[in-house]
């Protein structure tokens, strides 16, 4: 079993389109992440949890006694917080490893590299950098896991 058996269609988005965009498609395409692109090649894989970590404010995040007082309408003006921010701009500056593989990766590689990066995706790319689809983890966990030992 290859990469390119096992990879389906995984929502993309645009270094320079809008974070708010970003977060939406997330939310609607109900996935943990999505990959972010510069034209073709992915450059990094977005996780829902650092949306989040933006959107929620760090008074929030370190004093969770905090937020039961916060009600739907002020839970409604998070959003204002990624107004006007780019999907280049929630990347981190430094960037991690990107999960990639080619689509002749074995079935263990993909394990392999989802393991060592922590990465619930893996972004299939082919010879020229192009985003073709993505892997995820729970596609190889089937796999890895479908026989009894």
């Amino acid at each position: 079993m290859r990469a390119a058996d096992l990879m389906e269609e995984y929502p993309s988005i645009d270094v320079t389109a809008s974070a708010l965009g970003a977060a939406r498609t997330i939310g609607a395409e109900h996935r943990p992440a999505v990959v972010v692109l510069d034209g073709v090649r992915p450059v990094a894989v977005l996780p829902s949890s650092q949306v989040m970590a933006l959107l929620v404010p760090p008074y929030l995040q370190e004093d969770p006694s905090l937020v039961h007082v916060y009600d739907e309408k002020a839970a409604d003006a998070l959003a204002r917080r990624l107004s006007g921010k780019s999907v280049g701009d929630l990347l981190p500056e430094e960037r991690r490893e990107l999960p990639v593989v080619r689509p002749e990766a074995t079935l263990m590689e993909c394990a392999a590299v989802m393991a060592r990066l922590h990465s619930p995706l893996l972004v299939v790319a082919g010879k020229d950098g192009a985003m073709q689809g993505a892997v995820v983890a729970s596609t190889v966990l089937e796999r890895l896991v479908a026989r009894d030992p």
